[in-house]
């Protein structure tokens, strides 16, 4: 246990099952925002079947993680949204070789008092409506702008109603978790978040065209360099417990989906 771990520890959202013995192992996990639920749940999992480790994860925007790995955060394992973070470390050297190993779609949510109500991505462009979506510079602000650009290639939607849309957008995020916040507390009408992230019983959802909603791919990869039992975590993380787990969160079992 380094020092330079112990005093970052109030970076890290610690999740403890039982007490653990003070020769406990740590495993530092650093995780993309809308991973959040669904890693919690597996982190309790792993120190169920090991007790005698402790699961650190901090969650955050993929780039800004990738630029704390850079800066020399103790960390084991990268879990990124997308695969623009992960090259730019393996570059750098400062991490393992990566692999995609889950998915995500984007989804359309509102207020649930949203009146008139939205029913398909046309209405997004209605004047005055206040729009929240993510900062380009993170995965979920990069797909969602892949979603538009594909939108104004097809002649159904096209140009006009994209601009249209992007006028009404009021604020860009650098978390998913943001958009959604923002959402429940009323300070917008609709925002384009991860299906995941949804909030069936506080927001309304509204499906996007499925062949213009960009596929958005999780990729993992080992620190380099470092010693550390990563791999049994890992494992847990590729099990059918896990996707399971991953499926109740919103997470499509396969890429396909």
């Amino acid at each position: 246990m380094t020092c330079a771990r112990n005093l970052l520890i109030s970076l890290f959202i610690v999740i403890v099952v039982g007490i653990a013995p003070t020769t406990a192992g740590e495993l530092s996990v650093f995780a993309a925002s809308s991973l959040t639920d669904a890693l919690k749940e597996i982190a309790k999992s792993y120190q169920t079947e090991y007790p005698g480790e402790q699961v650190l994860l901090n969650f955050s925007g993929s780039q800004a993680l990738a630029t704390q790995i850079e800066q020399g955060v103790p960390v084991d394992l990268f879990i990124s949204a997308n695969q623009k973070a992960m090259t730019r470390l393996q570059n750098k050297g400062l991490v393992e070789d990566f692999r995609p190993f889950l998915y995500n779609r984007l989804l359309l949510v509102t207020r649930i008092d949203l009146q008139p109500p939205m029913t398909r991505i046309e209405d997004l462009s209605r004047s005055e409506l206040l729009v929240i979506i993510g900062n380009r510079q993170v995965p979920v602000g990069s797909y969602t702008r892949q979603l538009l650009s594909n939108l104004a290639g097809d002649p159904d939607y096209g140009p006009v109603l994209v601009e249209n849309i992007e006028n009404n957008v009021v604020s860009e995020e650098n978390k998913v978790k943001a958009i959604v916040a923002k959402l429940l507390i009323g300070e917008a009408d609709a925002g384009i978040v991860y299906q995941s992230d949804f909030v069936p019983d506080r927001l309304i959802a509204v499906s996007l065209p499925r062949k213009h909603n960009p596929l958005a791919t999780y990729f993992l990869a080992k620190v380099a360099g470092v010693e550390n039992q990563a791999d049994k975590f890992i494992a847990l993380l590729a099990s059918p417990e896990a996707t399971q787990v991953f499926a109740r969160h919103g997470f499509p079992l396969e890429g396909a989906n």
